[in-house]
């Protein structure tokens, strides 16, 4: 049976098709009575004891380890840094380690489900591609998936896939053939954002959670109302919501429990819907018995729990009045438990066991950075705990989309997000227009006039580090005939004259025709790096670009010399980009 579920009949080695599952960084090994998480920090999985949280077996996966799932009797892991997934047999014991490690036809992968006891489903998020992945014959077979895929949840015979860019795609297992897609209860002008954690609960509703985002429905708004940190008359710019038939609005914006931001997990079971926010630092508890509409409606909230940084996995048990959450930011895995009673003020967990940490892929100094970049608690980043440099920058990447900007500080502008690890020291200068050479100082403005914080005692100097720590997505694997043919036409089209080894000569350039939108309108644009340049639709300053083919056929060759490539040369140049 399966671990990742939410009825929590977990693991006698079998799969029922008729059950649930989802993905998550923490699971249950109900045959040992542990719990499995994965610690991406320090490339670690753990296992814990479900009792106390004390820690039970250590073991090393390279690559980013991310989610991960039963599949039969053993544990199949997601790699958030690398092209493989990595398979451990739990029953070793002493010789506990990983058995095997498949490769895959992407960068990185993310959410993971088991189909039945051989097979799991994959996704695989900066390549547009759900998995079919067969863990004893090591076949893959990917399906494509667009709106980077990221969160899974299974329901008998059906998949469901939460992509980031804002909707849920159904996917008959069967067939692998889209089943219909459904998107977020959106109203006219609005966007989503990180659309990542989906569920299914043991009543059969699908739920999942996201961040409704403004981005430019009034251009004539005041700009001494401020930027997307302002709440005017109760409502955020930006505000967390669920997708799913038993309400969509839970937050509010008042300095109270129910301020939250960043919801970066799910799980329902017993009539009870599980929120973690890994912004806000809090869990939320809500009665959903999946009867309803969620058009406009009010989840009903019963218990708010305050956990430690960086809240990042849940799982459930005793029928949905436990769950055990995977503390990602303390190292740490908490233990919380619903009264039966709703309860008034915060509650804490019912423990808390943090694990020894080994040596981590970033600094300290970006460790404590990462901290303050996904903080909407400080009053001095954020003072109604709305967002965070996170909020537009998710996992220290970019959201996809293109926002309004217009403060007292900021002349109006139409800008696409650039991704917070474009911020690294060898890339500056910094924004489209190359106005900024300090990442600490760009920190310190997008707190001051995006995010309102005052900025006091912030450590911009740590945000800065982190910046230039994180890593870009890691590049997926590339047949090597059109890649070599394509790297002769980026060089033969001038297009390593300003994007010197794949990343960036740190000048402006006039390459695009002017907008017919006067805030779009830029004159100079600063060159920017193509590092995983595949994961970054849409393209340009102001999002114009949907494809990197169209950004290779600007008219007039006023960037690079493409006019005359014949269809064939444009994709091979394609194909190197996307190898980046």
């Amino acid at each position: 049976m399966l671990a990742l579920v939410a009825t929590l009949a977990l693991c006698s080695c079998r799969v029922d098709p008729s059950e649930v599952a989802r993905s998550s960084s923490v699971v249950i090994d109900e045959t040992r009575d542990l719990l499995w998480v994965t610690s991406p920090d320090d490339d670690r999985v753990v296992a814990l004891s479900r009792v106390d949280g004390r820690e039970v077996h250590r073991i090393s996966v390279r690559g980013g380890p991310e989610q991960l799932a039963w599949v039969g009797d053993r544990l199949v892991v997601t790699h958030g840094m690398d092209r493989e997934v990595s398979v451990i047999d739990p029953s070793a014991d002493d010789a506990l380690a990983e058995i095997d490690r498949v490769a895959l036809p992407c960068g990185s992968s993310a959410g993971i489900v088991a189909i039945d006891t051989e097979t799991a489903a994959v996704a695989c998020p900066h390549d547009e591609r759900v998995l079919e992945l067969s863990v004893s014959s090591r076949e893959v077979i990917a399906h494509d998936v667009a709106g980077r895929p990221t969160g899974l949840a299974r329901r008998e015979g059906t998949l469901f896939v939460a992509a980031a860019r804002g909707h849920v795609a159904s996917i008959d297992l069967a067939t692998w053939t889209p089943t219909g897609t459904s998107g977020p209860p959106l109203r006219v002008g609005e966007a989503a954002s990180q659309l990542a954690a989906i569920t299914v609960s043991d009543r059969g509703g699908v739920h999942a959670v996201y961040q409704r985002v403004e981005l430019d429905t009034d251009r004539d708004r005041d700009p001494a109302r401020g930027g997307y940190g302002a709440v005017i008359d109760g409502a955020p710019r930006i505000e967390a919501r669920v997708l799913g038939p038993c309400g969509d609005r839970y937050v509010r914006f008042d300095g109270g429990p129910l301020a939250m931001s960043g919801p970066s997990a799910i799980a329902a079971e017993g009539g009870l819907l599980w929120i973690v926010h890994q912004y806000t630092d809090n869990v939320l508890v809500a009665r959903c018995d999946d009867a309803g509409d969620s058009r406009g409606g009010t989840l009903e909230v019963i218990a708010t729990f305050r956990t430690g940084r960086g809240p990042r996995g849940i799982v459930l048990a005793e029928g949905g009045r436990t769950a055990f959450v995977d503390v990602g930011f303390d190292w740490a895995v908490a233990r919380l438990d619903v009264p039966e009673e709703r309860a008034t003020g915060v509650l804490t967990p019912t423990w808390t066991r943090r694990r020894a940490l080994g040596v981590t892929s970033l600094s300290a100094n970006a460790l404590r950075g990462r901290s303050a970049f996904f903080d909407a608690v400080d009053t001095h980043l954020t003072p109604s705990g709305v967002v965070t440099c996170g909020t537009c920058h998710p996992n220290g990447g970019e959201d996809g989309l293109t926002w309004f900007l217009h403060t007292t500080g900021v002349p109006r502008k139409l800008r696409r997000t650039p991704p917070a690890w474009g911020a690294r020291t060898s890339l500056a200068p910094y924004h489209w227009d190359g106005e900024l050479r300090d990442a600490a100082e760009l920190a310190r403005l997008t707190t001051h006039e995006l995010m309102e914080g005052d900025g006091l005692l912030v450590d911009f100097d740590a945000i800065a580090a982190f910046m230039n720590e994180v890593p870009p997505p890691p590049p997926r694997p590339s047949e090597a005939e059109p890649l070599s043919r394509g790297r002769a036409i980026f060089l033969a089209s001038g297009c390593a004259d300003c994007h010197v080894a794949s990343e960036s000569d740190g000048l402006v350039h006039d390459v695009l025709p002017a907008s017919l939108d006067p805030d779009a309108r830029l004159r100079e644009v600063n060159t920017p790096s193509l590092i995983a340049v595949r994961t970054r639709a849409p393209y340009f300053h102001d999002g114009r670009a949907a494809t990197l083919r169209d950004t290779v056929t600007v008219p007039d060759d006023v960037h690079g010399r493409t006019s005359a490539l014949s269809p064939d040369q444009i994709d091979d140049l394609v194909a190197f980009l996307e190898s980046l």
